[in-house]
Order: C-alpha cells, then sequence, then structure tokens
C-alpha cells in the first residue's frame, strides 16, 4: 500500500478516526501511545481526514509521528464543507479541494500528502472536475496519489480517465459485503489497490459489547443501526462462527474477521482502528492468520445469510 516506500510493507495500516473521540472519549496520551505502537509493530500507513476532530486527528497524528513523519505514508481526505468545526454539507469544488489540502499540509507538517482522497461523492461538482483538480495538485508535487472514497464503478471509471486511481476504500467486513457485487471485480483489471475501512464493522467483529458503545453519548455508533439492541443481537448470532474459529485458535475474533478479508485478493488493504494498544496488538495478528479453505467457507456462509 505505497508509491515510495517498499513494496514488501505490511497490507494492514492505522485508520485514526478513533484518536479524537468518535468512539467517546479517548486521552491524547492513549492516543499518542497507539500511533507510537504501530510505529513499533512496523505500520507505515495511517489514514486520517480533515473532518476527524475535526481537524485534530491530522495534528494529533503530526504530533505523536514527530520526526518519524517524514518516513511514514499518510492518507488523508477532503470533500466536507465545515463551519464552525461541524460538517455542513459536501464541497468538492476545485478552490476548496486546494484549501483542505494546504490545511492538511500545515498541520501534518509536510511538505506533500502520499494518498488524496475524495472522501464523499459531491453531486454538484462532475468527478472528471474533481480528479482534475486531484491531478493538477499531484503535478505540483503536493500529492503522490489519488484515492476515492465511498465511491462506485462508473465513477472509478470515469475518474480514471482523468488521471490514474491508485486506492479505493469502502466499506467492506464479514457484514458489509457490498463491493463484492461489482467494484472488486471490476479492479482487478486495473493496478487500483482497494481499501477496507470499517473492517471490523465499527467494533462488532471484535466482540465489543453493545454496552461499551452506550456508555457515551459522542459515540458515533450509537447513530448505526446495527447497534440496535435488536439488531446487534441478530448480528451476533449470525456470527457465531466467527467466535467459533477464534476460540479454537485463541487468537481474538478481529484477528479472523481482518484474516478472512486479506485472503479475499492481495490487492486488499485494511485499515481498522484501535482505542487502546491491546486492540492495536490484536489487529496486527492477523497478519500472521492463514485460515483454511473450511474456515473461509464458514465465515462466507455466515455473512451471507
Amino acid at each position: 500500500m505505497n508509491h515510495r516506500l517498499s513494496p514488501a510493507l505490511r497490507r494492514i495500516g492505522l485508520g485514526c478516526m478513533a484518536l479524537t473521540g468518535i468512539y467517546g472519549p479517548i486521552s491524547r496520551d492513549t492516543a499518542v501511545k497507539i500511533i507510537r505502537r504501530a510505529l513499533d509493530l512496523d505500520i507505515i500507513h495511517f489514514d486520517t481526514a480533515e473532518i476527524y476532530g475535526a481537524y485534530l486527528n491530522e495534528e494529533l497524528l503530526s504530533e505523536a509521528l514527530g520526526s518519524d513523519r517524514t518516513r511514514v505514508e499518510i492518507a488523508t481526505k477532503f470533500g466536507y464543507r465545515l463551519q464552525d468545526g461541524k460538517i455542513v454539507g459536501l464541497d468538492s469544488r476545485p478552490q476548496s479541494i486546494r484549501l483542505a489540502v494546504e490545511g492538511s499540509l500545515r498541520r501534518l507538517r509536510r511538505e506533500y500528502i502520499d494518498v488524496l482522497y475524495q472522501h464523499r461523492p459531491d453531486p454538484a461538482v462532475p468527478i472528471e472536475d474533481v480528479v482534475g483538480t486531484m491531478a493538477n495538485l499531484v503535478n505540483e508535487g503536493k500529492v503522490l496519489a489519488l484515492g476515492l472514497s465511498a465511491t462506485d464503478q462508473d465513477s472509478v471509471r470515469r475518474a480514471a480517465a482523468i488521471h490514474p486511481i491508485a486506492f479505493i476504500q469502502n466499506e467492506y467486513s464479514l457484514i458489509a459485503r457490498d463491493p463484492e457485487k461489482a467494484l472488486l471485480a471490476s479492479l482487478q483489471e486495473t493496478s487500483t489497490q482497494f481499501v477496507c475501512y470499517s473492517p471490523l464493522g465499527r467494533g462488532i467483529l471484535a466482540g465489543t459489547p453493545l454496552k461499551e458503545t452506550q456508555q457515551s453519548l459522542t459515540d458515533y455508533r450509537n447513530k448505526d443501526a446495527r447497534f440496535q439492541p435488536l439488531r446487534h443481537a441478530e448480528l451476533v448470532d449470525r456470527l457465531a462462527s466467527l467466535w467459533q474459529i477464534a476460540a479454537a485458535r485463541s487468537v481474538s475474533p478481529a484477528a479472523i474477521a481482518l484474516a478472512w478479508l486479506l485472503s479475499k485478493s492481495p490487492a486488499l488493504h485494511v485499515i481498522p482502528s484501535a482505542t487502546d494498544v491491546e486492540q492495536l496488538n490484536a489487529n496486527v495478528l492477523s497478519e500472521n492468520v492463514t485460515l483454511t479453505a473450511e474456515e473461509i467457507d464458514a465465515l462466507d456462509l455466515v455473512a451471507a445469510t
């Protein structure tokens, strides 16, 4: 998952969204420890965005990385209109893209962004215009590679006609299988890499107890239908094979769920979040887990019901 570093680097990165409170309060010291531990584990891809925090996530990442910020790969995103730190709409106008990138570079304390994503499609701005502006930023040396997030097959095709799209970032997990319908197959003929966001179903696939998401009114998952009691209980029952395989292997359900994703394609990467070092350690173990064909089939069937 890189363009300027060794191609042998791992396929797991760190999604930084959770480090500035979207899943409830987290201390700055804890967030910094997670980032530093990720470096110790040889993770070099860090995924952030201007809206995480808002703005605070990029600043936190830069501070925690310190002098290491020049040896890692950082992905960030634009595409929302912010007012007083709150999202008030979408905005991928060329001038807004440039303002967002300049702000990200300043907060990240870098001269370029490794991967720049359009965070969400903006119906008011043709994708050709969006990617045209992004391509200009590449030509100016401010961005190395382009990506699209929460996108579809047609948008990728139209975007790629303007400039190569190095990364697609969509939600994909055992309980979010939409990319399998067409998007993943369409990328097999290109050099585009697929990055799975929320690869653990915002904690469900890690076995996060429902009560933990109800302890904070600021937890984003309170708005997620999957965390309503009846729906959550249904998902937990459906995922019995995940819990059983994890128990039999004496690893976390998160490691199994991530290993299942990584088994799908060598062009697929995951960026799970973590709210403590133990979660991060468990996530990274997924790279050492090779699932059997029978285990993969069992997980496929569970997810498809």
